[in-house]
């Protein structure tokens, strides 16, 4: 068995030498790469000031300025005591302020998943990848500034700052979703890794050489991305701070932070549209119906779906525990403005302290892998039994000694949940780039989208359900549920089967081949 795929891998090496010298043996630029992580720079500070910290904020708050007291809908919600229990209507519907948001979350990652199918196998022929990447850029980054255009007083207005979260989301989710898809092809054509596979060719190394080299390098690529990205995003949060401390804290303040980070979106959206390579694939041959052609795509991968069930297995894995993550980062924040009153300043503080040491964790555990010579799949593992501690320390308050009891304890907290944050992200997209086949990296990535970004549905969804009129607290029981898991299907996935199934599934399912 360990000869056959030694031989099926030296054989992936020869098709990666025929791709590349289908595109002219073409090396990347030190400034193409560079074109490639500047999107992280432009997009990330999106997730890391909008709607991990700025958002649930300002949709609550204005909610709440127009929201009424749970138990006595006469009277306006009053946000000046512990714990306070306010509702705001919707329609017919009466919603809790703090469930809003989570609500508005679950709208988007629904309409995510629709959008990411419709795209995904489309993007992987020409050059559309990196159109329809920079075209969601676009339409995410105006979308964020129009933050600004809600103003102090319109708290009536709650409902548009809940749209625009909607297509924000939405345009965010789709252009990251691409980005990811990049890696792989990134990767190729790298000149370190294009440098190998000379050598393969030439006697001079292994395919295990290879095989190393390149998943290296994409640990490399996706964990540079990663920190350069949450970096941009700690430098937006100090400067969104900072207006709203100028500003004396007023919902205002936070959302013309997020409105900055849509113009900073914008901005550096141009860089990457100038110098980032658009990688093309194949062109579409006949008569292809746009619009369909993808779900058609994706369908016939779904009915193959047991030519790849080491694929299939990591990506259910990844829906649940990616689901988890998020859902703590929303529950913390209600938690430190309900529970503990935190102001604006101490919210954003937090805010700034998670994606730091999200930098920092990145770049430790690239740098614990390559020391302990781990492997992505061995990484991942010890990051997420690791990151199970957050949810299980939150639960133990109910003891009333500690584990977020006090106030001094939130700190430590986000510090240690940060570091274990950005590392997952990173490792988990390396993994799974691995067990994808090659010429359907946007399709498969979509179905990423799906069970990363588009997975958090259910978390706010079901939490939402939970608090809507429990301790916040009871809320993290369901996060740990969902981060425990995933330990036990990470640790079935057989990597070298999947790459050696993704292989065989590349050759024996073109559109051809597959009647499309």
């Amino acid at each position: 068995m360990k000869a056959e795929f030694i031989d099926e891998g030296v054989a992936s090496v020869k098709e990666d030498v025929e791709t590349s010298s289908a595109h002219n043996d073409k090396v990347l630029t030190k400034r193409e790469i560079q074109g490639w992580l500047a999107y992280a720079v432009a997009a990330e500070p999106y997730s890391v000031v909008c709607i991990s910290a700025l958002a649930p904020i300002v949709l609550e708050a204005l909610a709440s300025g127009y929201g009424r007291q749970t138990h006595d809908t006469s009277l306006p919600c009053d946000t000046n005591v512990t714990d306070y229990k306010c509702e705001v209507k919707v329609g017919s519907l009466w919603l809790d302020t703090a469930s809003f948001s989570l609500y508005c979350i679950s709208v988007s990652v629904f309409l995510q998943a629709f959008i990411f199918i419709s795209m995904g196998a489309l993007a992987d022929h020409g050059t559309r990848r990196k159109t329809f990447m920079m075209t969601f850029s676009f339409i995410g980054s105006i979308s964020t500034i129009l933050f600004a255009s809600i103003t102090s007083t319109a708290y009536h207005l709650f409902w548009f700052a809940g749209v625009l979260v909607i297509i924000s989301n939405v345009a965010f989710g789709a252009s990251w979703v691409l980005y990811y898809a990049f890696i792989p092809t990134i990767a190729r054509d790298h000149p370190e890794v294009v440098d190998a596979r000379r050598k393969v060719t030439n006697g001079l190394e292994s395919w295990a050489d290879y095989q190393f080299v390149r998943d290296r390098v994409s640990n490399s690529l996706s964990s540079h991305s990663m920190a350069v990205g949450y970096g941009a995003g700690v430098s937006l949060l100090v400067v969104a701070a900072g207006i709203a401390f100028a500003m004396g804290q007023t919902t205002y303040s936070l959302q013309l932070g997020i409105a900055l980070t849509g113009v900073w979106w914008f901005c550096v959206s141009f860089f990457t549209l100038k110098y980032m390579p658009a990688q093309p694939g194949t062109p579409l041959t006949g008569n292809v119906n746009l619009f369909f052609y993808s779900w058609r795509r994706l369908g016939r991968t779904l009915y193959e779906a047991k030519s790849l069930k080491e694929t299939f297995k990591y990506l259910i894995s990844w829906f649940i525990l990616s689901d988890g993550s998020s859902t703590i980062i929303s529950l913390a924040i209600f938690m430190g403005k309900k529970k503990f009153l935190l102001n604006n300043t101490q919210l954003m503080i937090g805010a700034i302290i998670v994606p730091f040491a999200a930098l920092i964790g990145t770049y430790l555990w690239l740098y614990v892998q390559r020391a302990a010579k781990l492997t992505s799949k061995q990484t991942l593992l010890w990051i997420s039994a690791l990151f199970c501690a957050v949810p299980i320390y939150v639960l133990i308050g109910f003891s009333g000694t500690f584990g977020l009891v006090y106030e001094i304890e939130i700190w430590p907290v986000l510090v240690y949940f940060g570091l274990m944050l950005g590392a997952t992200q990173s490792f988990s997209r390396v993994l799974y780039a691995s067990l994808i086949p090659k010429g359907k990296e946007s399709e498969f990535f979509s179905l990423y989208g799906i069970t990363d970004k588009s997975s958090s549905w259910l978390g706010p969804l079901i939490t939402g359900a939970i608090i809507e009129n429990n301790d916040t607290r009871w809320g993290f029981v369901f996060p740990l549920a969902m981060m425990v898991i995933p330990l036990f299907i990470i640790s079935w996935v057989d990597v070298e089967r999947g790459i050696k199934d993704a292989e065989k599934f590349s050759e024996e399912h073109t559109d051809a081949k597959d009647g499309l």
